[in-house]
């Protein structure tokens, strides 16, 4: 199945909603749960940075083999799911953040446009996804979201933030605190989206990626909005033990949770130890160290 057939299929299915305070466009739970992404929906990403292999193997590879990679890894979720609406997708860090505030003082460092392109051009050519992400650094999120929105001209093209290493008014650089974003900050971002979308006649639905480890990292999710050409991804990437990966993740993404927002998990290559999840317990199809996915996720990515 294409690209856009497949990520069609997701887009549409997903009603992603925070908790009780969204505005959704129908209101019974029946309905809502129909918008929802089928179970075995989904996307499988391979992250990192551009040119460095330290911030994942999408840095590790030239662009013809990586691309080969995460189709076979996005075929490995395909054959246990028996599904084939499996996309596969590139989740690059293009706004890095930083020890040194460089020139502009925002501790981040992005990719050049031509390089940004290079990847988003060989991925459309293949029919798969891009995520791009923003690590903030002193940046607010709607400041940092906004050089980027000239690449959702790409029907393939998609954002992701990370607030990790948010430092915005604050006097610390980035990593040395666990940074944070609010539902308010989300709702910026979003209007943003919608409005270039709008302006540059973009009909097609895009994702927002929202990534976090710790129920702290994004608050007031209560106050998050439903933008209806904008679905919003709770894409959860902390490392360790598949144990405490597993805990973290039923821990934040609830049930009542799984109503409404489409879930994410992400897996380390170097760090997830004593070994890395196989994609049956990713899906919860099966146990590990005696624990298990209660709520499978639609977005997955390996770093």
């Amino acid at each position: 199945m294409h690209y856009k057939q497949a990520l069609l299929l997701l887009l549409s299915s997903i009603t992603l909603m925070a908790e009780s305070h969204f505005h959704p466009p129908m209101s019974n739970k029946s309905s809502i749960a129909q918008q929802l992404p089928s179970k075995n929906q989904l996307i499988v990403a391979y992250y990192g940075r551009p040119g460095t292999s330290k911030l994942g193997i999408l840095g590790k590879y030239t662009i013809p083999t990586l691309i080969k990679k995460v189709k076979s890894k996005a075929a490995q979720y395909a054959k246990v799911t028996q599904n084939s609406n499996v996309t596969p997708a590139l989740e690059l860090v293009h706004s890095m953040a930083t020890v040194h505030p460089g020139a502009y003082k925002d501790y981040i460092i992005p990719l050049s446009e031509k390089r940004t392109l290079r990847y988003i051009h060989a991925a459309q050519a293949e029919d798969m996804a891009v995520f791009l992400d923003h690590q903030l650094g002193k940046k607010t999120a709607l400041q940092a979201i906004k050089p980027m929105l000239k690449y959702l001209q790409y029907h393939n093209v998609h954002l992701a933030i990370d607030p990790e290493f948010a430092v915005h008014g604050r006097k610390v650089r980035p990593g040395k605190v666990i940074g944070t974003i609010t539902g308010e900050d989300v709702n910026r971002v979003q209007a943003a989206m919608s409005h270039y979308m709008q302006t540059h006649g973009i009909t097609e639905t895009k994702i927002l990626l929202l990534h976090m480890f710790r129920h702290r990292m994004l608050r007031h999710k209560s106050s998050i909005r439903y933008y209806p050409n904008i679905k919003l991804v709770m894409h959860l990437d902390g490392h360790g033990p598949s144990a405490v990966k597993v805990d973290i993740y039923n821990g934040i993404y609830t049930s009542r949770l799984a109503e409404h927002f489409a879930g994410g998990f992400k897996l380390f290559f170097q760090r997830d130890k004593p070994r890395l999840m196989t994609p049956k317990q990713v899906m919860g199809l099966t146990s590990t160290q005696r624990r298990k996915i209660k709520h499978p996720p639609q977005f997955i990515s390996y770093q």
